[in-house]
């Protein structure tokens, strides 16, 4: 079915990414539609920063339907980094590629704050709030394919090392090293046809520069989705949509309007959020430590889930709190957990816990590799009134392993024996990790732990959710990231950020402290986030950041330094900065670099 959207059409739209407005977006056709523009910003929903941070990926997703399909690009993330450093330093700057270049009254903010200060000096306002000039992202864009309609997110898979075996630890034993194939895989939701795209695209590292030249290759720019002559992705990379697809043992197709995805704790597993279904679905993503790449499929449907499914989170569980019999040994039998989420959702004021299992009999594997998911409980949302509208979720393991690195070795002057040792380390695994969920009804951060002492026979429980304390927000939560700032003595430190749709506005959470840092405006309808690369172990032990000497030598950048924030509404991102240890403060957390030119969506006026 063809869908035509007037200008009321697209108002609905706008409000259907983060409403779940219903299903008149359903189906579509491409048709011999236009083309959509291979190198502008249309619309952004996901935006993905390689593992290396030499490459942005940014999916587009052509909501109002004016083109044949959406786009997913890659940008040349040096030189945004490169150039936001130029506009920190003067935004006038004739270098840089300024949509409005000569006279800086015309190269105005977003959202139209004055360009000048109000104090006689004729000097430009300070950056930040929505205050950045334009510059052309056009000039940063590198490679493009065209996709399907109606993308919601993008998820770029782990590194293989990072991977966790779906095994228990053996105390004393290595785990097999994983095998890396080179490879890492985006995932973007369409809800054009209900399906599940990926493209493969090959690793950087943080020692990976690109060309100067914007025409030289580099095989991290490459998006490996089976483009055609006209640039569009294949039908062999988007799952879930035949149910022919190799994998796809069961026969099935997906259900409509999917949303949010997580990708669990091996790697190999995807669970699918669908806003107007009493459903989720679950994918292999065809990755894992030990095997080579193979193509995603769908594996299961589950139903009887609340309606309304948005946000879904992968739950963390720590090995080192369930120990595996080494040979010979006995009274050491606890087994790892199977893979477990959490959804949230629209209409029910609780948060579904999810669970994973494989097809096996006797822990035998079936030769027809059936997994499936279940519903296993379901966490009520008390803590402020209603408690409905959930959104984003994100779930942090910072304390455990904080807990581990400060666990003191074996020492045989002490009496301090390795037994020692590994209770220590396994009362720290056990530790709750904190869970952050953005909540519309009323507008709010809600904060929890999952996993601890069960309160019925002190057993732990590393799935059992409490929600304990409501922060109060603007209006529109929508999105959840958990990332660090860098702290005034140069050291990763975690922080929460919050993206209010309707208010156009970020919120940057101190989860150590308990409270709101601060809040900044941004362009209108902000939605997707992406952070330079950074390890959670880093973060959690507040290592030192590096300097980024391989690709900009002598300039005091941090290796990780920026946010990139996707304007849904307007189209553009803008680029904030989280470097607190420069001895001028004024730009920390504050927009400092707007990329393509805040647009209205076509038919909105």
């Amino acid at each position: 079915m063809a869908v035509l959207i007037g200008p009321r059409g697209v108002r609905a739209a706008l409000l259907a990414l983060t409403i779940g407005a219903g299903s008149f977006v359903d189906c579509y056709s491409t048709g011999d539609g236009l083309a959509p523009p291979r190198e502008s910003l249309y619309f952004p929903v996901g935006l993905q920063v390689s593992h290396g941070g030499s490459v942005l990926y940014v999916v587009n997703s052509n909501f109002d339907l004016q083109f044949s399909g959406g786009t997913i690009q890659s940008y040349d993330l040096r030189l945004i980094r490169r150039h936001t450093l130029l506009t920190i330093e003067d935004p006038t700057n004739p270098n840089l590629k300024l949509i409005r270049p000569g006279d800086t009254r015309v190269n105005p903010c977003p959202g139209e704050p004055p360009v000048y200060r109000d104090d006689g000096s004729g000097k430009r306002q300070p950056l930040g709030e929505t205050c950045a000039p334009p510059v052309d992202s056009t000039f940063f864009v590198r490679r493009t394919a065209v996709i399907g309609a109606f993308a919601t997110d993008m998820r770029l898979s782990e590194l293989p090392q990072k991977l966790v075996p779906s095994t228990p630890k053996v105390p004393g034993q290595a785990d097999p090293p994983a095998v890396d194939f080179g490879t890492d895989r985006l995932f973007v939701p369409l809800r054009g046809n209900a399906s599940l795209l990926w493209a493969d695209v090959s690793r950087d590292t943080a020692a990976s520069v690109p060309p100067e030249d914007r025409n030289a290759p580099y095989a991290p720019f490459d998006i490996g989705c089976g483009i055609d002559g006209s640039g569009r992705c294949d039908a062999a990379h988007s799952a879930g949509a035949n149910p022919a697809e190799e994998g796809n043992t069961r026969g099935l197709t997906m259900p409509g309007e999917p949303f949010g995805m997580a990708i669990s704790e091996d790697g190999e597993s995807i669970v699918m959020t669908h806003q107007t279904e009493t459903r989720a679905s679950l994918f292999r993503t065809g990755l894992s430590r030990t095997l080579p790449p193979r193509p995603p499929a769908i594996q299961y449907i589950l139903d009887g889930v609340p309606f309304g499914g948005v946000g879904v989170a992968a739950i963390p569980h720590d090995r080192d709190a369930y120990i595996a019999c080494p040979a010979g040994a006995t009274g050491c039998t606890r087994v790892l957990p199977r893979p477990a989420f959490l959804e949230t959702t629209r209409v029910a004021p609780e948060v579904q816990l999810l669970r994973h299992y494989a097809d096996e009999s006797g822990g035998v594997p079936s030769s027809l590799s059936r997994p499936f998911l279940t519903r296993e409980a379901g966490f009520p949302i008390t803590v402020s009134a209603g408690g409905t509208d959930s959104r984003g979720i994100a779930i942090d393991p910072t304390p455990r392993i904080a807990c581990k690195a400060r666990v003191r070795p074996v020492d045989p002057g002490a009496n301090r024996t390795q037994d020692d040792v590994d209770r220590d380390v396994a009362a720290c695994a056990r530790k709750p990790a904190r869970v952050f969920i953005a909540n519309r009804s009323p507008a709010a951060l809600l904060v929890g732990d999952i996993g601890a002492a069960d309160g019925v026979d002190g057993a732990y429980d590393a799935d059992r959710l409490t929600i304990h304390s409501s922060v109060p927000l603007s209006t529109g939560p929508s999105k959840v990231f958990l990332a660090p700032v860098v702290d005034p003595d140069g050291a990763y430190a975690l922080r929460v950020f919050i993206v209010c749709f309707d208010s156009a506005t970020v919120f940057v959470y101190d989860p150590d402290a308990a409270t709101v840092e601060t809040s900044f405006r941004t362009g209108s309808g902000p939605f997707a986030m992406a952070f330079d690369p950074f390890d959670m172990e880093d973060v959690a032990t507040h290592k030192q950041v590096a300097f980024d000497d391989a690709r900009e030598p002598g300039k005091g950048l941090r290796r990780y330094r920026f946010a990139y924030l996707a304007s849904f509404t307007n189209s553009f991102i803008q680029v904030i900065d989280l470097d607190n240890a420069r001895p001028d403060k004024s730009t920390y957390e504050r927009i400092v670099f707007t990329l393509g030119a805040p647009t209205l969506p076509k038919g909105s006026e």
